[in-house]
């Protein structure tokens, strides 16, 4: 299975993380699926081949904000397991969201604007833990 990145504007979308707005979003990349591990299985009485099968896990790949650096709202996210909330839309008026259990991993310097005002965008990085608040296997969801 190959990974697969949903890439949105956010001028046409909104994320919320333990229930609050994440503000000035640029751009979010969100990987859905990545691919599943190789297990090896070959042994020394394989003579021609090796041979293996695919695991049953699946991950889901990190997202990343890029938005207007705001270090009032940046630096007051935690580094807990929240949930967070993606709305965007598909095409001109299809609207969808993507729900997840993540954890902020990192923010970045991303770029300096060069026009005047613009400020400083950051990359937020968020792991997907696929663990709700109790701790229990509970994968995203686009719906």
């Amino acid at each position: 299975m190959a990974k697969t990145d949903i890439i949105v504007s956010g001028t046409d979308a909104t994320v919320t993380f333990n229930s609050a707005a994440i503000p000035d979003v640029n751009t979010i990349t969100f990987g859905v699926v990545s691919e599943r591990d190789e297990i090896n299985l070959s042994t020394l009485s394989n003579s021609t081949y090796e041979v293996g099968m695919l695991g049953d896990l699946v991950g889901v790949e990190d997202i990343v904000i890029n938005k207007k650096f705001a270090p009032a709202v940046d630096l007051a996210l935690t580094t807990d397991n929240k949930a967070m909330v993606i709305a965007y839309k598909v095409g001109d008026s299809t609207a969808k969201t993507f729900t997840c259990w993540a954890q902020l991993k990192g923010c970045s310097n991303s770029n300096i604007e060069r026009a005047p005002g613009d400020g400083v965008n950051v990359d937020l990085t968020f792991a997907v833990t696929n663990l709700n608040a109790s701790l229990a296997e509970t994968g995203p969801v686009i719906a």
